[in-house]
């Protein structure tokens, strides 16, 4: 006759109080500290998130969209050279001798289908002036546009010139340069009609 034995394990959670676990530490400096990659099917924050202890620092998680799918953590210890979801670029543009102030194009390189570009701040060497007997305020026409697959920039102090005994102008160009995948674009084309003022048709963000 043949016997079958039927073991029953049960299993129970056990609770230390005030205890810290570590994986792959000595040293665990919360409940339960990992020293390495983790993989989880699901995550849960408390609420509210509590905020950064004296010695903690930022971690700035990001997920980039699908098919990649990646989890990207960011944080004083890791901050990539480039590119970065945030990078800030500068270029120094020298005029042409005739032109003085003028950039009609200059191509960044940078790709248009994987970036966001906005010029944050400019500044340029030469002062500018208006041959007409009226006094006018030059105001700078500088911006950042995308064609051909790459980043443009153009900057003229249109009607303007430097005085012509100044060397050609220099232009510096602060860009603030997101990547596509943590960034959305909004393009709003509308016009007032007979009025000067307006309204968005509908709330692009709120």
């Amino acid at each position: 006759m043949t016997k079958i034995i039927s073991i029953v394990l049960l299993t129970s959670a056990v609770v230390f109080t005030n205890a810290q676990v570590g994986i792959n530490t000595k040293t665990p400096e919360k409940e339960l500290s990992v020293n390495g990659t983790m993989k989880t099917s699901g995550m849960f924050f408390k609420d509210p998130i509590e905020k950064l202890g004296a010695n903690e620092n930022y971690t700035f998680l990001i997920k980039s969209p699908a098919p990649e799918n990646k989890i990207t953590a960011y944080n004083d210890s890791f901050v990539p050279n480039s590119p970065a979801p945030i990078n800030l670029i500068q270029f120094k543009i020298t005029c042409d001798a005739s032109d003085k102030d003028w950039v009609n194009e200059y191509d960044t390189k940078i790709n248009s289908n994987k970036f966001l570009v906005v010029v944050s701040s400019f500044g340029f060497t030469q002062p500018v002036r208006t041959f007409s007997a009226d006094w006018l305020t030059p105001v700078p026409q500088i911006y950042a546009y995308y064609t051909g697959g790459t980043w443009k920039l153009k900057a003229d102090y249109q009607g303007f010139a430097p005085d012509p005994s100044f060397p050609a102008g220099i232009w510096t160009l602060n860009l603030l340069v997101f990547d596509r995948s943590y960034a959305k674009e909004f393009n709003v084309t509308q016009g007032v009609g007979a009025s000067t003022t307006g309204v968005a048709a509908t709330p692009l963000i709120q």
